[in-house]
């Protein structure tokens, strides 16, 4: 990138069509989005950086929107370099209904290669020699004017993106795995954006709920649902509000005057006079109503999603065949498991139990790449489960056969013979 390239902040119509028609002549621009999560309640992205081969842009979202890039950023002709796609996908979909076109990762292929520090500063600094200094990632992108520091991260995070990417497609295709990154940038670009959605009940996974009593628990629920309701009117979100800390503290104090909420650490005075009289009330609500139950401990962690319902045993045994598989694959690849396939496909698998190529290829997230690079692989995980059920039928058999010898050896005063070689054969389909 020449030094002396062009970098503007765009926030106005007639310079953002000039940024549209600078696009327009290019078959391949770096992208990037600033949104205002960790201050708004309702997520929005607030800027947009496009760099070209000799021009950057910073593309003010909240004054301008999108409308006259929309149609350069969907066509497919066109490759937009961006690092760490996901998120950039799914809100540029969530706000301005735009699904890119055709998108290189520099993110998703550094963990194709195998490559550990696969943050954008790391990767600059380690491919390409060049230190990103300002951090300003969780600066509030909604505040007008922006500051310079924030302009200057902005341009930086796409100024480089277009040399990293060569560099990264050179290294992928000397190693043979080009096309094994094109199909997870495609699996990217296919990402739907999540709508929040405000659980209710989300105050029983807070600690406090787990030690409070009846009442307590009462006083949290209510305080959890005003802060919620406080923060969508200020549009703030709800940690900004009021933190666990200060819900749980007043939980458990149950404070009836204002001076004894004033008293209660984990709020500064200026957030409790705002807010004071409606967290009163919600203490005398809570006190009020049916105690909730009280939440039941967190259970182990099911290794195929938070939140999944039990499989039965057979296909709980296929799912840890496919990820000894995948385990032993990424080894050899010096790569993470989830390059290989993700947890999700190897459920999907492991539910459908394929009996061959035809029926693996027809498996969300199976796509031709995967299919073809690893297909043979899984069926051969799923063959060696198959083989392997009369060797854990007799192993069952075995040990509910030992058990009961014990027990009787133990009523017979120990004068009952030992068990070796007197196990009968196990019935074909018995079970214990």
């Amino acid at each position: 990138m020449p030094v002396d390239r062009e970098e503007r902040l765009v926030d106005d119509a007639a310079g953002l069509a000039q940024v549209a028609e600078a696009v327009a002549k290019e078959p391949r621009i770096a992208l990037d989005t600033e949104s205002n999560g960790f201050h708004a309640y309702v997520e929005r992205v607030c800027l947009v950086q496009i760099a070209t081969p000799t021009a950057s842009f910073a593309v003010d979202t909240l004054a301008l929107g999108l409308d006259p890039l929309a149609p350069l950023l969907k066509d497919p002709a066109r490759e937009l370099t961006l690092h760490a796609a996901e998120y950039d996908v799914m809100s540029l979909r969530r706000d301005f209904n735009v699904r890119l076109g055709n998108i290189f990762d520099t993110h998703a292929a550094a963990k194709v290669l195998g490559i550990e520090r696969v943050g954008l500063g790391n990767l600059l600094a380690d491919q390409l020699g060049i230190s990103l200094e300002e951090d300003e990632q969780r600066s509030d992108w909604g505040r007008r004017p922006l500051s310079p520091e924030q302009i200057t991260y902005a341009f930086a995070d796409v100024r480089h993106l277009l040399e990293l990417r060569d560099k990264l497609e050179a290294e992928l295709t000397a190693h043979g795995h080009l096309d094994e990154a094109r199909a997870e940038f495609a699996r990217l670009v296919e990402r739907e954006p999540r709508a929040r959605e405000f659980d209710a009940e989300g105050w029983q996974r807070m600690k406090a709920a787990r030690t409070l009593d009846g009442r307590g628990r009462g006083v949290l629920r209510e305080l959890y649902l005003l802060r919620d309701r406080r923060a969508r009117d200020v549009n703030r979100p709800p940690f900004k509000v009021l933190s666990d800390l200060f819900l749980a503290e007043v939980a458990r104090r149950q404070p009836k005057t204002p001076e004894e909420l004033a008293r209660i650490p984990g709020a500064s005075p200026q957030q409790i006079r705002k807010i004071a009289p409606q967290i009163l009330e919600a203490v005398i609500a809570g006190q009020s109503g049916a105690p909730p139950v009280r939440p039941k401990p967190k259970g182990q962690r099911k290794p195929f999603g938070r939140g999944a319902a039990a499989q039965p045993p057979d296909v709980e045994d296929r799912y840890e065949k496919l990820r000894a598989w995948r385990k032993t694959r990424a080894a050899a690849r010096k790569v993470e498991v989830q390059v290989i396939a993700p947890n999700a496909v190897l459920m999907a698998v492991a539910q459908s139990r394929p009996r061959d190529l035809d029926e693996l290829g027809r498996i969300a997230g199976m796509d031709e790449f995967r299919l073809r690079q690893y297909g043979t692989e899984i069926l051969a995980a799923l063959d060696e489960w198959v083989e392997s059920i009369p060797y854990r039928e007799t192993r069952k058999y075995v040990k509910a056969v030992s058990s009961a010898w014990s027990a009787y050896r133990i009523l017979a005063g120990g004068k009952a013979p030992s068990l070796i070689e007197r196990i009968p054969a196990p019935r074909p389909g018995a079970a214990f």
